[in-house]
């Protein structure tokens, strides 16, 4: 029950109103907390796909990295990676998710040709071309794996909040707010049998007086 609550009907009329929109309020963030965990299953599943495809990208990297290694030598491969200081290219966007921004990252994934990435026709042994190509992807890869797992911590977060206010308002708020007014409607119905009992009292004795 709601404290400091005086039992009045105008306090009733009050409380009519403050859970109206309370369940109001309760359906609303029900909405919002099941639209949150449909958003965030489908994304868990792009996530899982998405670290697949990262595993199967890393392994390809590697195994060019060590065929490189093995055919051209470490020295070509210490030189090309000192020529090769690209910059990536990316653009941050943001969408919005039941008020919640998460990131959108547009990365260029224009395949380079190898005078592009600083390596020289002649002098590159080729497989060198394939590490940096290989590498490129992978980084790529990984970018999107952290822009989703970066959007699954924050749909997560928001929605264990939003869980916490839906459990507030179902077994604390509307409990308490209907409680109070069963209450002061028990209160209202004493005053009214109270007051009953005093007219007719007052009659009683004023038909006494009267004799």
């Amino acid at each position: 029950m709601l404290e400091g609550v005086p039992p009045t009907r105008m306090e009733l009329l009050k409380l009519k109103v403050k859970l109206s929109r309370a369940e109001k309020g309760h359906r609303l963030l029900k909405e919002k907390r099941d639209s949150l965990v449909m958003e965030f299953m489908g994304l868990s599943k792009q996530a899982y796909e998405t670290v697949e495809r990262v595993q199967r990208q890393l392994e390809r990297s590697q195994k060019s990295l060590a065929y490189s290694a093995a055919t051209a030598g470490y020295s070509q491969l210490e030189s090309a990676a000192q020529a090769n200081q690209q910059t990536l290219h990316a653009s941050i966007d943001y969408k919005n998710v039941m008020g919640i921004r998460l990131p959108k990252a547009t990365i260029e994934e224009k395949e380079k040709k190898p005078t592009e990435l600083g390596m020289g026709l002649l002098t590159t042994h080729p497989t060198i071309y394939d590490v940096a190509r290989q590498h490129e992807k992978s980084l790529n890869m990984l970018l999107r794996l952290a822009e989703t797992e970066y959007s699954l911590r924050q749909l997560s977060e928001e929605t264990k909040k939003t869980r916490r206010r839906v459990n507030a308002l179902e077994y604390k708020i509307i409990p308490k707010i209907k409680n109070t007014q069963k209450h002061i409607r028990m209160r209202l119905e004493e005053l009214e049998r109270e007051g009953f009992a005093s007219r007719k009292m007052i009659k009683r004795k004023t038909a006494e007086v009267a004799q």
